[in-house]
């Protein structure tokens, strides 16, 4: 436990503090302050510890998740995780340091809170017990595009994706429309593939939307991470082709497992 006395009352004594100094509701700072000190957890659970009604704690969540300072897990039943504090106030801090002279006080403390909520955080990270991920199995072609349109449309930050030639040409086809969407709304989208005949026009008109990588990448080889906390990794066979239905897809919503797995792929500089 982060906490070493009376971890209640020293949980609540921070709350209060990141809900003044921080701008954070009584719910939220609860909330946030629960999942940086204990880590993930479902709704459910983050409702009876924190004392958030059920009719409120997704709302709370939401605002959190829409701060950057939660990230929520796809997987069932839904989790929610705290995002490093030191990160995630950055720019409220930045913020902070343009007022005005009579503020510095408040200004010293929520460094100093934030400062000691990023301890806590690390702390929680690096005593979290081994945990038993789930890794779900989709096969067809069809069905591995439909999961994947289902992950891309999670995306808030960054898409990631590795492709052999033709499997880059499935993807763009299929979502080329939401990739736009995606980069309007700020998402870095990355893809690395093999750039020949077969796709060159394609690549190039892509490049004025995303980064395009040209990469060593053998078939049937796709992969995609989203916002470094899920992945999908599959063997994709062309639609057209008598193994399209032989084609089969591994997805994980774990980040520590997402980083693992890029490791073994090409890197983007």
């Amino acid at each position: 436990m982060p906490f070493p006395e009376n971890p209640k009352r020293v949980e609540d004594e921070l709350s209060q503090k990141v809900s003044r100094y921080l701008e954070l509701s009584d719910y939220e700072a609860r909330v946030y302050v629960s999942l940086v000190s204990e880590g993930p957890a479902e709704a459910r659970k983050l409702s009876i510890k924190c004392q958030v009604p059920r009719t409120k704690i997704f709302a709370t969540l939401k605002k959190l998740v829409e701060r950057g300072l939660v990230s929520e897990l796809p997987e069932h039943p839904r989790k929610f995780m705290p995002n490093s504090p030191a990160k995630s106030f950055k720019p409220y801090l930045h913020r902070f340091r343009e007022k005005t002279s009579a503020e510095i006080i408040s200004m010293l403390e929520s460094d100093s809170l934030v400062s000691l909520l990023e301890e806590i955080y690390k702390k929680t990270q690096s005593t979290r017990k081994p945990e038993k991920e789930e890794a779900w199995v989709v096969q067809g072609h069809a069905e591995i595009l439909k999961k994947a349109e289902e992950l891309v449309s999670r995306a808030k930050k960054t898409v990631v994706v590795v492709a052999w030639d033709e499997g880059f040409v499935f993807f763009y086809k299929s979502f080329s429309k939401l990739i736009d969407k995606l980069v309007d709304n700020g998402v870095n989208v990355m893809i690395g593939t093999p750039v020949n005949t077969s796709n060159a026009r394609l690549t190039k008109e892509l490049k004025y939307v995303c980064k395009v990588k040209n990469m060593k990448v053998k078939p049937p080889l796709f992969y995609m991470c989203i916002d470094e906390q899920f992945f999908l990794l599959a063997k994709l066979y062309p639609a057209n082709s008598g193994l399209a239905e032989k084609s089969v897809a591994v997805v994980c919503y774990n980040s520590l497992v997402c980083s693992l797995f890029s490791l073994l792929l090409p890197r983007f500089p």
